[in-house]
């Protein structure tokens, strides 16, 4: 059989006697007894091994796999996987126990085997950072990795940006979309056209509706489209619209509820932090917005607040957050694919993801903004009224240092002192670095908004605080595009540093030092 296999024959003996090459040998061994030599994979394309058939809700089984077998298998695969394992790990007081090693050791393999960094990510920001913390002996391993991939990201690889963001959190671009950034009084009249012109449904998830002359306003217009045969659904978070406390808002609801439109109060479990801070309106299934403004006088007049009018495919992903919310408050919509109308491509308009994330279940746009800051080139600009995140902190810090020109505008009048005091704790180190810090005077800034290389935008209803970035429901829109970068840029950030101090020396206070301490709870 030799002369019938020359080339396998050959590379096996020259394998063989190259000492660093014993690993070679022995998978072209295998496949000589599996098949011919045109049966060997090319280099371009490495044989991986098929995912395994395992039960994935058996620590036992998952710590028998191989690392290979680990490695082969599918995202979900993985993620279910160290769910069971983090479920099932007592480190405290066992780590004797040859159970309790087997499955710490499995959860540390399942991270040292992700192929890349978008697979390592998918694992560590979709489980609880405590939970995982708290499932392991040595967490700092797990967490040197996380640093270690995120160091690897490549300045100027959009491209490679929004693969990982697709991979991580699950989103994808959805055609050429209308993006049409509003800013303060611009929205109002926009929001309220789209209202009128409803024919068919209206649907609104907002965190805070307050029960003032706006919020009436916009319960009477919702009344009103309801009397005419438009199918109406509002649901605001509990905490976020003070349920508990207003009788004014409950009033307003029950009367939209007795007016032939559906009001819901989306609540959570007091303890878990999570509230639905998100803000997005679909009208007819096929014009939505979102953004960080909520509904009421603060917003639409006295704060200085953004919200974006989006058309296009785009548009049912945000039907997608409203359904799922309005779900989880109770019953759910009925022939829900009737609220999901096709949606063409808007000629001339942009590529567009929506990135969306549940508090308490992963932390997907925390992982996309880190990524982000460390494939920026050239600027990074942020405005964002709640700021408190130590990671985020160095990430910026990271860019300045490696000579980004980082800005990033805050309130100097915010609405929680707390939080203000909290924020500037970390103006030191963000100074130290280089990083521009500038206070908005006068109004509440209130918008959430990054354009980093004048290319890449972000905006919506995520602060960079913990809050935000671990316990909240959140939503945010990112779009590469150079045209919308620039006017965001323009309209927002260059207009808004002219109305603002810039810092340059900074001391904090013992209380700001003792808020800083505070920020995962804040």
């Amino acid at each position: 059989m030799l002369h019938k296999k020359p080339f396998l024959y050959t590379a096996l003996i020259f394998s063989v006697l190259i000492p660093h090459q014993r690993a070679a040998a022995q998978a072209l061994a295998e496949l000589a007894a599996q098949g011919t030599a045109a049966e060997i994979p090319q280099a371009s394309e490495p044989y991986r091994l098929p995912p395994p058939t395992v039960d994935t809700a058996s620590p036992r089984a998952i710590a028998a796999l191989s690392d290979a077998e680990l490695a082969a298998a599918t995202p979900e695969q993985r993620l279910a996987m160290l769910k069971t394992l983090v479920a099932a790990s007592r480190p405290a007081g066992s780590q004797e126990d040859p159970a309790q090693q087997q499955t710490e050791a499995a959860i540390h393999r399942l991270f040292e085997t992700a192929p890349d960094a978008a697979s390592f990510d998918s694992l560590y920001y979709h489980v609880r950072r405590l939970k995982l913390s708290g499932a392991v002996t040595n967490f700092k391993t797990i967490e040197k990795m996380a640093s270690r991939h995120l160091a690897a990201t490549t300045p100027g690889d959009w491209a490679g940006l929004e693969a990982y963001i697709d991979a991580v959190t699950g989103s994808h671009p959805d055609g050429l979309n209308g993006v049409d950034f509003l800013i303060d009084s611009r929205v109002l009249p926009a929001a309220s056209a789209a209202l009128d012109a409803a024919r068919k449904s209206i649907h609104i998830e907002i965190y805070q509706l307050q029960a003032d002359e706006i919020g009436w306003g916009l319960a009477r217009k919702l009344a009103a489209k309801a009397a005419e045969g438009v199918q109406v659904r509002l649901i605001v978070d509990f905490y976020g619209s003070g349920v508990k406390k207003s009788e004014e808002i409950k009033k307003l609801l029950a009367f939209l509820n007795d007016s032939g439109a559906e009001a819901r109060v989306r609540n959570s479990p007091r303890f878990t932090g999570s509230r639905d801070h998100r803000k997005v309106m679909v009208i007819d299934g096929s014009v939505g917005f979102t953004g960080g403004m909520n509904i009421g006088g603060h917003y639409q007049v006295d704060w200085h607040d953004q919200q974006t009018l989006l058309t296009g495919p785009i548009v049912a992903r945000l039907q997608d957050s409203f359904l799922e919310n309005w779900a989880e408050a109770g019953p759910a919509v009925k022939d829900a694919g009737e609220h999901y109308p096709r949606l063409l491509s808007v000629p001339g308009g942009v590529e567009a993801r929506v990135v969306r994330h549940r508090g308490n279940e992963d932390r997907n746009i925390k992982a996309m903004y880190l990524r982000a800051f460390h494939t920026a080139q050239t600027s990074i600009r942020v405005a964002v009224p709640y700021f408190a995140d130590p990671e985020i902190v160095d990430a910026l810090s990271d860019a300045a240092r490696r000579g980004v020109k980082v800005q990033i505008t805050l309130p100097a009048a915010n609405n929680k002192g707390i939080a203000m005091k909290c924020s500037r704790a970390f103006y030191p180190q963000m100074l130290k670095a280089g990083v521009e810090i500038y206070e908005y005077q006068g109004r509440m800034a209130h918008q959430k908004v990054a354009v980093l290389d004048g290319v890449w935008s972000s905006f919506g209803s995520s602060n960079l605080d913990s809050r935000s970035l671990k316990n909240n429901h959140e939503l945010n829109v990112v779009v590469r595009d150079a045209g919308l970068a620039g006017y965001i840029s323009r309209e927002l950030f260059d207009a808004d540093l002219q109305k603002s101090q810039r810092i340059l020396n900074f001391k904090p206070t013992m209380m700001e030092r003792l808020a800083g301490r505070l920020y995962p709870w804040l």
